[in-house]
């Protein structure tokens, strides 16, 4: 069964065989309960050995040095118990235990026994966790048989420990104490002392449990000690260290305290109670230990336990078990489901606590509950105990009840169309049914009723009754027949389980025999004698008997294949062309007569067959003479094809070889040699080539013999160029020679054409000449092309260039130069390659007319066109005028003039315009058309007018609307100094504005206006004058010292280009209100009297000129503000700066240096003060910037 916490981790485990999933060790035992309440109670496996016989004994020593350890004699009290150790000094301690039961100690608790009193069960032990044990520890034998007259004394009362008893142990006593308090702590001090031996890698000397229940012990003891040492440390704040035995033997009493009380706090847990029973779950709850939350912090004493170290183990037992309790479930949780139980049974469980290595008893009463029962599990399927024609004996196990017990058994079966209809019903676990038909299946399928309900159906199972034994079957059919086999078949019927065949076989006197036995519906029969008549019946098997045989049938196997003839022999002579064998037919014929014989002959590309009938000899005809032959032969029969006969060799007679090939040439035919190659005959008459002959013949007849030789290439020599000539060749052999071959008629090689004589030439025009030459020598080889070449005779170099080649004897050369001669030579070319060239022949072309003229460049104004040409050549006569046409108008210029201007154009017009030159031949062909388009006028200037006048500046304009030609227009405006004009303004603009003028001046402007076409005219001059300047704007002023309802005010007076007088006008206002004027004069500071207090004030200044046509106001500067204190003491006044309308684009535009002044107040440095220091400021951050750009150029 699976126990699991809130999630169902295992719903599929098996009782009793999966390790709790919450367990907090690796292993898990199958075969280890817990038992909860034994007949005979054992003692703790921490105890001490005391025999009934006392005296001396032999105690071995264990060594602290490298001096081996000995044993030493020592004498005991009866009763008593002696142990020998050596301390860390060195010094040998005797401790001798007490037998005697300790008066403060009690009997264990029956919930902590962990041994069953039945000596002859296999391995009760206590289901015990994996302890990690020290790696110095030795593993020790554990397996001593204990004394019947052992006692044991218990060293700690609430701990359990893992144990083993063999199966032939026989029952330990009860239990006994046999240590007082002293022995007690005395006991602890050893233990300890010997876990520290251990640790320093001393091997002990006792046995594998003791050791393996000392270190159990000692991490017990560790597990107490850590829990009272937390609550101890809250109390004192500090650790202390006892070195005297007396400290030694308070710390163990301590230690043993510790573990008592924390075993009572966990053994305090109370029954768990049964939630959410079902038939095969439950859910466990419980509560922590009752005595773990009545703890007194107060109390010293008593160990600190936290709720969250506790592991709670659930065990659990079923009536089936004797009360051996399994673990099922280990974990922190306070709750545990239960599954996998068994419906109707009866369960016991209790909850076990462990903190650490310590852990309390089991819960006290123990908590039984009974599952309810559900109903029966689903049955195993019906078995067939015996069955007839019409009857079905079916039986069946009985199926599990779940608790409550089984009240019948409901058997149906399949009515044939899927529907299941009840056939019997009672508690009885056969039945019979009757009255059924033979041969025929059904299913069936079981079900179980108890008080809950119905179980499953079985699963579907299918019988079948008897049948009759079969009728006699057909007799088997011959399905395929060979030398040694016949494989038969027969027809398979429905109630036919298995047959019978048997065989007659004539050639013993056996009769009958079976040969197959079995359910296949045909057999193969093997090992029979060829071309034999078989006789065969059959017979059907069923379970209720067997059929009568079949009608007896025969069969016949083949007839086996014939064997080899013999091998072929030659009879009579050998002729070339032709032979006759003979063989003797094959010893076994395979049981049929010979039908033909096949013979066949190869001569080394394959055999064929040359002949095939029932002879037993044949004639070889149409051989090749001096080869040899293998010969081989076969038979046939209605058996198949026999093996071939070994092979017979025959070589025939040789003959002259047959014809050569035509010769062949290998390369180009020489003008005095030719190179022949030729093939050997395609038969050599069946001897070897012994040499070869060469025939040659010439064009007169004359033959002669050239060449002999075992070789097949030759070269002949001493010919005639360009000459025909015939050769044959011929092969010999021993026997004689061979016909020639055919006829090869070829030419020897042509020489190149003898030098033509030099070419002559009939002059057509002054640019064309046609050159003619004669065909000269072929030295026997036709001309096939002529080059002829061409040079300029007035040239540097003679540098002849190709103009013609071909086959023709003349040329037509044409685009020559007037008036000039030129050099030909020509070269002809046949097949052997080509002449010399011939010697060269001069030719002189007649003058022309001039070459046409070609327009260098043009120009053109509005009524005009100017024209520039090249001079073209005059081919040999001197250019004499040239005659230009523009539209219907012709103009006839003089020579030498290479240019022309053309007036008394209309502007803005397009003409085309074409030239010619004349010489005294004649004229030149008119030059491409030139497309010439004279300009327009360029634009007027327009007037100008003055929209804006200051005293500083003058605003022009000269037009309206968009400029949509893109007109450049150009102001220029007299420099009074230098009295000349100066360009202002330039561009395609209507308006512009002349800045950085002086007041009441006049100015000189004039425009012109510009396009593609060019500058126009100069505008008349036009004068203007600017105003007179208003003073300049005021810094705003600032607040001196504010005292006794006053304030002084001081500025700055303004930077002016004039040196007219100013007055200042200082206006002030009240919150909020307007300003008025206060003072006007010409002091740049002035004292506000009578102010109020606790009232924001706002002041202003301005400049006023005073020229010669009166006072003329400047703007205001920036309002500042003050408050007036309410008492007497000196504040500095709180300025602020506010931009009147007025000068809103100024405040926009305020200075570095008022912004640093604003933001740090210095109301008390003067201005040159705050220059220096804002200047020291900008050179220190410079400096830095600098050392950075530097520390960023070196790292890059």
């Amino acid at each position: 069964m699976v126990a699991n916490q809130s999630v169902d981790h295992q719903d599929n485990a098996e009782m009793y065989c999966v390790p709790p999933p919450h367990a907090a060790y690796g292993e898990y035992y199958e075969n280890q309960y817990y038992l909860h309440n034994p007949r005979n109670e054992l003692g703790h496996t921490h105890m001490c050995t005391v025999h009934r016989e006392y005296g001396p004994v032999t105690v071995p020593m264990v060594s602290t040095n490298a001096t081996p350890p000995i044993a030493m004699p020592v004498t005991v009290p009866a009763g008593h118990v002696v142990q020998q150790i050596v301390d860390e000094s060195g010094t040998l301690r005797h401790v001798i235990l007490s037998p005697q039961h300790p008066a403060g100690l009690v009997n264990l608790p029956p919930h902590s026994q962990t041994f069953t009193a039945e000596s002859n069960t296999t391995s009760n032990q206590r289901h015990y966790q994996n302890i990690p044990s020290h790696p110095n520890f030795a593993p020790h034998l554990h397996n001593q048989i204990p004394s019947p007259n052992l006692h044991t004394c218990v060293s700690n009362p609430q701990s359990q420990v893992h144990s083993t008893i063999g199966p032939n142990s026989p029952t330990p006593p009860p239990q006994t104490y046999c240590k007082d308090e002293r022995a007690q702590r005395q006991h602890y001090k050893l233990k300890k002392k010997l876990y520290d031996k251990q640790i320093k890698g001393d091997p002990p000397t006792h046995g594998h449990n003791a050791g393996y229940l000392s270190q159990t012990k000692l991490l017990m003891c560790a597990t107490a000690n850590s829990a009272i040492d937390k609550k101890s440390m809250r109390k004192t704040g500090a650790n202390s260290v006892e070195t005297s035995e007396d400290g030694e033997e308070s710390s163990v009493q301590d230690d043993e305290d510790s573990v008592r009380m924390i075993t009572e706090i966990l053994s305090s847990v109370e029954a768990p109670s049964v939630k959410e029973l079902g038939p095969r779950s439950a859910l466990l709850q419980w509560a922590p230990p009752v005595r773990l939350t009545d703890v007194s912090e107060n109390d010293d004493v008593t160990p600190e336990i936290s709720e969250a170290d506790l592991v709670y183990e659930v065990l659990l037992s079923d009536k089936s078990k004797e009360m051996k309790f399994k673990s099922i479930y280990r974990g922190a949780s306070l709750s545990c489901r239960i599954r996998d139980l068994k419906p109707g049974t009866d369960y016991s469980v209790c909850v076990q606590v462990h903190y650490g290595e310590l852990q309390g008893s089991a819960t006290d009463p123990i908590v039984k509950f009974v599952t309810p029962p559900c109903e029966p599990d689903k049955p195993f399927m019906p078995k067939l105990f015996n069955r007839t024609k019409n009857t079905l004996q079916i039986r069946w196990n009985a199926a599990n009840d779940n608790g409550s017990a089984i009240q019948n058994y409901i058997l149906e079966c399949d009515d044939g169309e899927g529907k299941f209809v009840e056939i019997y019903k009672s508690k009885a676990k056969q039945h019979t049914m009757q009255k059924l038909r033979p041969s025929t299946s059904y299913k069936l399928r079981l079900a179980a009723v108890n008080e809950v309900g119905k179980s499953p159906y079985s699963d579907i199972v299918t019988f079948f009754t008897a049948d009759n034994p079969p009728l006699q079957p057909n007799p088997p059919t011959l399905l395929e027949a060979t030398p040694t086999s016949l494989h038969l078949q027969w027809n398979r019927r429905i109630r036919d389980d298995k047959f019978t065949l048997q065989l007659d076989d004539p050639l013993n006197a056996y009769g009958f025999l079976n040969i197959y036995n079995g359910p296949d519906d045909q057999y193969l029969c093997n090992n029979l004698h060829y071309y034999t008549n078989y006789k065969f019946r059959l017979r059907a098997h069923n379970d209720a008997g067997q059929s009568n045989w079949s009608p007896e049938v025969q069969y016949a196997t083949l007839p086996d294949r014939p064997s080899s003839p013999s091998k072929p022999t030659v009879k009579g002579r050998i002729q070339a062309y032709s032979f006759k064998l003979q063989w003797n037919p094959p010893a076994n014929t395979g049981g049929s007569e010979i039908e033909t014989y096949i013979l066949e002959v190869n001569s080394g590309s394959g055999y064929r067959t040359v002949y095939t009938g029932k002879e037993v000899e044949a004639i070889c005809d149409k051989l090749t003479p001096g080869t040899t032959y293998q010969l081989r032969v076969c038979c046939t029969s209605q058996g198949g094809v026999s093996n071939y006969s070994d092979p017979c060799t025959v070589t025939t007679d040789a003959i002259p070889p047959g014809q050569c090939p035509r010769p062949i040439l290998t390369q180009k035919p020489q003008a005095d040699s030719i190179n022949l190659s030729w093939c050997e005959p395609d038969y050599n008459g069946g001897a070897p080539i012994l040499e070869y002959e060469v025939e040659m013949s010439d064009s007169e007849g004359n033959s002669s013999l050239v060449y002999k030789s075992k070789g097949m290439s030759c070269t002949v020599g001493g010919l005639s160029p360009g000459c025909e000539y015939r050769f044959m060749v011929r092969a010999i052999n021993r026997i004689g020679r061979s016909p020639w071959s055919e006829e090869l008629v070829v030419s020897s090689g042509a020489a190149p054409p003898c030098t033509p004589f030099p070419p002559t030439f009939n002059i057509k025009s002054p640019h064309i000449v046609i050159v003619e030459w004669k065909e000269p020598k072929c030295n026997g080889a036709s001309v096939k092309e002529y080059k002829l070449e061409i040079n300029r005779a007035d040239a540097e170099n003679e540098n002849f260039e190709p103009v013609y080649e071909g086959p023709e004897l003349s040329h037509e050369v044409k685009n020559l130069v007037p008036a000039t001669s030129y050099d030909f030579r020509v070269l002809a070319v046949n097949s052997a390659g080509c002449s010399d060239f011939s010697a060269v022949s001069s030719v002189k072309t007649p003058a022309a007319p001039p070459s046409a003229v070609i327009f260098s460049k043009h120009s053109s104004t509005p009524t005009s066109i100017s024209l520039h040409w090249k001079e073209p050549l005059d081919n040999g006569s001197e250019i004499t005028a040239y005659n230009i046409e523009i539209g219907e108008r012709q103009i006839t210029v003089e020579a030498p003039a290479s240019s022309y201007e053309i007036t008394s154009l209309h502007c803005n017009t397009v003409y085309k315009i074409r030239i010619q030159a004349i010489n005294s031949i004649g004229e030149s062909p008119f030059s491409s058309v030139l497309k010439v388009a004279t300009l327009k006028f360029p634009p007027s200037p327009p007037k100008l007018q003055c929209i804006g006048v200051g005293h500083n500046y003058i605003k022009l304009k000269w037009g309206d609307g968009k400029n949509t030609d893109y007109t450049q227009y150009c102001v220029e405006v007299m420099n009074p100094r230098f009295k000349e004009f100066q360009c202002a303004y330039k561009g395609t603009a209507y308006t512009c504005k002349v800045n950085k003028l002086q007041e009441l001046t006049t100015y000189k402007f004039r425009i012109n206006a510009s396009n593609d076409v060019g500058v126009g005219d100069y505008s008349e001059q036009y004068e203007f004058t600017t105003s007179i300047s208003p003073p300049s704007i005021l810094k705003s002023p600032k607040i001196v010292e504010i005292e006794d309802n006053t304030c002084s005010l001081e500025w700055q007076p303004g930077k002016n280009t004039f040196s007219d007088s100013l007055l200042y006008e200082v206006q002030l206002s009240k919150n909020d209100e307007n300003f008025t004027k206060v003072y006007k004069g010409p002091e740049s500071k002035f004292q506000i009297m009578n102010l109020e207090e606790e009232v924001r004030y706002r002041a202003r200044v301005c400049s006023i000129r005073l020229s010669s046509s009166g006072e003329l106001e400047g703007p205001f500067s920036p309002v500042v503000n003050f408050t007036i204190p309410s008492n007497k003491i000196h504040v500095e006044p709180k300025v602020q700066v506010v931009t009147t309308s007025t000068t809103t684009q100024q405040s926009k535009n305020k200075s570095m240096l008022q912004q640093l002044k604003h933001k740090f107040n210095f109301r008390t440095m003067s201005e040159r003060q705050c220059v220096f220091a804002y200047a020291v400021l900008f050179t220190i951050i410079g400096i830095l910037l600098a050392v950075m750009s530097i520390t960023l150029y070196d790292y890059k």
